[in-house]
């Protein structure tokens, strides 16, 4: 019973090294390191691919975003295409209003 209490109580601050003292000491060096860290690893890689591919799927909707400009602390003027039409849009945190609407060919709005 102690030696149960006593690795319950290590597995709280350590829990690679109680899984370890369950199986022999060769095993337990390599097996105790590597899968944690691999387990890991994988979850941060999937993760990341998870969060890129979020960002990439939201790009490719009927409106995307040319240039946003900031004009006060939070205020922007915001220029995007909307299927086919560009739009310059006020942006202010009570409202979103049509500033103008730009020829598709014009590309002045696209220059810093």
């Amino acid at each position: 019973m102690k030696k149960l209490l006593c690795n319950v109580l290590f597995a709280l601050f350590l829990p690679s090294a109680a899984f370890a003292a369950d199986t022999s000491e060769h095993d337990a060096s390599l097996l105790g390191l590597l899968v944690p860290l691999i387990a890991v690893t994988a979850a941060m890689l999937a993760m990341l691919w998870w969060i890129k591919r979020g960002k990439a799927s939201t790009g490719s909707g009927p409106l995307k975003l040319i240039q946003a400009v900031a004009v006060g602390t939070r205020e922007r003027v915001v220029v995007l295409d909307a299927q086919g039409r560009r739009l310059v849009l006020g942006v202010t945190p009570s409202k979103i209003e049509l500033l103008a609407e730009l020829h598709a060919t014009d590309t002045s709005a696209t220059t810093p």
